[in-house]
């Protein structure tokens, strides 16, 4: 090895990644358990799981969203989510999100709303009963699931060992979990976007984490006598620059996205952007951390196992034979 990984020797401070890792992790969870002691449920479902009305409106007079919240508050039930949409206030373009309605209130919440600001046209309107919310988690939680299982399938096959498939796959959960726990710390809205951010991390997780694998593997074909975990820190140090210079590439597209892509897709890049960034890290400080942890936990179970074979001493065949006393009937024979 060159000195430059000697200075960077990631897998040797690899345990500074664990406790990082978990002091990201712990605040999320735990607000997760707070909120849904609280009875405001683990996360801010939006109304796609939990079912409302969703409304798209054009408003002809200037307005404050205080002033419409404080229309929506009087027939809406519960907490309502409003947006001003568009790039421009005088645009007019207004987003209201509430639990579900009543025709009689939904009406005269727009009468209200025509009675303060003028003409108010209605864009879009949409209503999405409880029942389709929870159908639509439900399949959320199995696709995520089931992309996972596959995901193991594949890389056991491709790598020859379910180890790698094992520590992608932990690397992964604990991108998820930081998602999650991003989500349910910051309160932000989980909607059917929430779960394309979900599966787009889990792609790009598993991307980044694999061009690392294929490094190690191709590193491991070259035969040397270098110690693994010394191998799988030249293999990062060889790839780091490419995951660098994607994740770069990626968060400039993304920032644009959250700055000028408007309120409707403001969390989605959010939700993006944290899971791309846990995504590059934990390629490199858990996914290949991990496999080396069970490879030198693999190596000192095997040594275990030959120093207990070591000190039971040879066979118990060669033993006897060699260790017990000869056989009555050869002493008699010698004798003769």
């Amino acid at each position: 090895m060159t000195d430059a990984p000697r200075l960077w020797d990631i897998i040797g401070r690899r345990r500074w990644g664990y406790l990082l890792s978990l002091l990201v992790i712990v605040p999320g969870v735990v607000a997760l358990v707070w909120h849904a002691a609280q009875g405001r449920g683990a996360l801010n479902w939006g109304v796609d799981f939990t079912g409302g009305d969703f409304f798209q409106l054009r408003v002809e007079r200037p307005f404050t969203l205080d002033q419409v919240r404080a229309v929506v508050d009087r027939y809406a039930v519960g907490q309502s989510i409003i947006q001003r949409g568009g790039q421009e206030e005088r645009d007019g373009l207004l987003f209201i999100r509430t639990r579900p309605m009543a025709a009689e209130a939904r009406e005269g919440m727009l009468a209200a709303l025509r009675a303060q600001f003028g003409r108010v046209t209605v864009l879009q309107h949409e209503q999405v009963s409880p029942k389709i919310g929870r159908e639509l988690r439900n399949v959320a939680i199995v696709a995520v699931v089931l992309g996972l299982a596959l995901q193991v399938l594949y890389i056991s096959y491709r790598f020859r060992s379910v180890r790698y498939a094992l520590t992608a796959d932990a690397a992964l959960l604990h991108d998820l979990l930081v998602v999650v726990g991003v989500f349910a710390l910051t309160r932000k809205e989980v909607n059917s976007s929430f779960v394309a951010v979900l599966l787009t991390v889990v792609g790009y997780s598993i991307n980044d984490t694999i061009v690392v694998f294929d490094r190690i593997r191709e590193n491991l074909a070259l035969r040397t006598r270098e110690p693994f975990d010394r191998l799988v820190n030249r293999s990062l140090l060889e790839a780091l620059v490419r995951s660098i210079n994607t994740v770069l590439t990626t968060l400039l597209a993304l920032g644009a996205l959250y700055l000028f892509g408007g309120s409707t897709t403001r969390d989605f890049a959010f939700g993006l952007i944290v899971g791309i960034l846990t995504g590059a890290y934990s390629s490199v400080f858990n996914a290949s951390a991990l496999l080396v942890d069970w490879h030198l936990w693999a190596e000192r179970r095997a040594g275990r196992g030959r120093a207990a074979l070591a000190a039971q001493g040879p066979a118990p065949e060669a033993a006897v034979s060699a260790a017990a006393p000869s056989a009555p009937g050869r002493r008699r024979s010698r004798r003769r």
